[in-house]
């Protein structure tokens, strides 16, 4: 399994650092991209994935910096010559509002389009979304206050390795269960400790830490950093390194990581 991020950053992007969206691959099978900030193709190009090669994307909710790349991708798919489907899973009830924001841009009528197979995703924990690839791919819902929302568990069937992406959430034991004996939890750390009383349905540093010890995983990945945290980034791990003994680092962009 081999995974890159195309963005980091929480709501607000920053100089060196977009929106938090990941790419999949498991050898033999299409890529997989979980949420669609930023310009998405032109990430996946430089994460050296050809966009049209894209079997599933996975919108985890639709706050903008999460969804509002969607109506990119998919006419830059269209224009570079897609015939093959394309699956689009997310919560059941964002369905309708991603036609919409589709629709906006003319995109689901337009002749010769690629057909988009909708997966609606229902609040329950342990999901199994219907193969599409050599990835197992589980959801359970997440705690993001008011929006309704998701976390992914990618496994190889092959080596029984797991990837786990909490998406934007408070901790939650929804997660923690998800990311049970997973290899990597790639967990949000919005905010330090610091700053955590100004804000709502996200996490700190310290909490993320605190969910991968429950969950019993080998490395904890942060992501989903504040733009205000950019310049602070090992002040994060340490804060995190105070809850959890093992592995941790701050994602970094357009680097593979391979399991």
């Amino acid at each position: 399994m081999r995974f890159v991020f195309l963005g980091t950053s929480g709501a607000v992007p920053g100089p060196d650092r977009d929106t938090t969206s990941i790419v999949f691959e498991e050898s033999g099978a299409p890529p997989l991209l979980v949420d669609c900030g930023g310009s998405p193709a032109q990430k996946l190009m430089r994460a050296g994935v050809d966009p049209v090669s894209l079997g599933r994307v996975i919108v985890t909710h639709i706050h903008p910096d999460h969804a509002y790349g969607l109506p990119s991708l998919i006419q830059t798919l269209f224009l570079t010559g897609r015939k093959a489907p394309l699956r689009i899973a997310c919560r059941e009830e964002h369905e309708a509002a991603l036609r919409s924001l589709l629709g906006v841009f003319q995109l689901l009528e337009r002749p010769g389009m690629f057909p988009l197979l909708w997966e609606p995703v229902p609040p329950q924990e342990g999901f199994r979304l219907d193969a599409a690839g050599a990835l197992t791919v589980t959801t359970s819902p997440n705690a993001h206050g008011n929006m309704p929302n998701l976390a992914v568990r990618f496994q190889s069937p092959a080596s029984g390795v797991a990837v786990v992406y909490s998406s934007d959430t408070e901790p939650c034991v929804a997660v923690e269960t998800l990311a049970r004996d997973a290899d990597t939890l790639i967990h949000e750390a919005t905010f330090s400790e610091r700053r955590a009383q100004r804000f709502g349905a996200h996490s700190t540093a310290a909490q993320a830490g605190e969910v991968a010890a429950r969950a019993g995983v080998r490395r904890l990945l942060l992501a989903h950093i504040d733009a205000g945290h950019h310049g602070e980034l090992e002040a994060l791990v340490e804060e995190a390194r105070q809850h959890f003994s093992g592995e941790i680092e701050v994602a970094r962009e357009l680097v593979p990581y391979t399991l």
